[in-house]
C-alpha cells in the first residue's frame, strides 16, 4: 500500500494538511475531491515525495518513502501533475520515451521503444507520435503526459506494488477524453493491480470510476469510503457549502449521480 499516516503539511504559517491518514490499496481507484484550497494537490505531492511532511509519514509498500532509492521508487510510482512544462521541440514519441529513463540501463532501446508505443496506443495518441510536442493542444499534451507516466511504471515489479498518482487528469480534456483517461486508469488498476489515486473536481466522474472517494476540507480528511458512503447531500453540503440532490445514475444504476441545486446569484431574487 501507499499510506499517509497522520500526515501534516505546512507552508510558513499556513496549514495545508492536518493529520491526514489515508491509504491507497493495490488494484483500487481512489478519487480525492474537495473545494479549491482543500489540500488535494498538496496531499498528492506529499504522497509522491515532492513535498516533505511537517509531521507524520508516507510509506510505500511498508517502507518510508524517503528511504527508497530514486530509480527504484520511479519504477513503482508514477506522477501526472496538473501541468507539465516542456519548451523544447521534442517529438511526442521522445516525450513518452522519457518515461523509460529509470529503465535505460536494464532494458534495451528496442524494449523501451516497444513499451512507449504500447503506452501511446493505450492513450489514443499513437497518431501524434511524430508531432512536435509544443504544437499540441492542451488536451493532447495531457494525454501524451499520461502515456509517459504509464510507460514509466508499465511493468510489474513483483512482489512490490505500483502506484499511479494523477493530479486533475481530466481538467484540460473534452468530455470523451475525460472518460477515456479515467477508463484507462480504471483498467490499469484492474489488470495490473496497481493503486491509482486521482484528484478530481467532478464528483460524478469520481462516482463512476472510483472504488473509494476521499473528501478533503480545509486540510482535513472529512470523509472516506465508497461512493455510496461519501456521496450524500449532508457530506457534500458540509464540504462544498452547496446544496445537492443524490440520485441513481440512469445508465449505471450501481453508481450515484450528484445533482447541484440551482440557486439565485448573490443579490438577485430567486426565480
Amino acid at each position: 500500500m501507499l499510506q499517509a499516516i497522520d500526515l501534516s503539511l505546512r507552508a510558513g504559517p499556513k496549514t495545508l494538511l492536518a493529520g491526514v491518514t489515508l491509504e491507497l490499496r493495490p488494484g483500487e481507484v481512489l478519487a480525492v475531491a474537495g473545494p479549491n484550497g482543500a489540500g488535494k494537490s498538496s496531499l498528492l505531492r506529499a504522497l509522491s515525495g515532492e513535498l516533505a511532511p511537517s509531521a507524520g509519514q508516507v510509506l510505500m509498500n511498508g517502507r518510508p518513502l524517503a528511504d527508497w532509492p530514486p530509480k527504484q521508487a520511479a519504477r513503482l510510482r508514477g506522477v501526472l501533475p496538473q501541468s507539465s512544462g516542456l519548451a523544447f521541440r521534442f517529438s511526442v514519441r521522445d516525450v513518452v520515451l522519457m518515461g523509460r529513463s529509470p529503465q535505460r540501463k536494464t532494458h534495451s532501446a528496442a524494449q523501451n521503444r516497444a513499451i512507449a508505443e504500447q503506452a501511446l496506443a493505450l492513450t489514443d495518441t499513437g497518431h501524434l507520435a511524430e508531432r512536435i510536442y509544443t504544437t499540441l493542444s492542451g488536451g493532447e499534451r495531457q494525454r501524451v503526459q499520461l502515456a509517459r507516466v504509464l510507460a514509466q511504471i508499465w511493468e510489474p515489479q513483483h512482489p512490490l506494488q505500483r502506484y499511479l498518482l494523477l493530479d486533475e487528469p481530466t481538467s484540460a480534456l473534452d468530455l470523451a477524453h475525460q472518460h477515456a483517461v479515467l477508463a484507462i486508469a480504471r483498467r490499469f488498476a484492474d489488470r495490473q493491480q496497481a493503486g491509482v489515486l486521482a484528484v478530481l473536481h467532478d464528483l460524478n466522474l469520481a462516482a463512476l470510476y472510483a472504488d473509494r472517494i476521499a473528501l478533503l476540507h480545509q486540510g482535513h480528511l472529512a470523509a472516506v469510503g465508497t461512493p455510496a458512503q461519501t456521496l450524500n447531500s449532508a457530506s457534500i453540503r458540509q464540504v462544498f457549502d452547496y446544496p445537492v440532490s443524490i440520485a441513481s445514475h440512469p445508465q449505471h444504476p450501481q453508481a450515484l449521480l450528484v445533482i447541484p441545486q440551482r440557486q439565485a446569484a448573490p443579490g438577485m431574487p430567486a426565480q
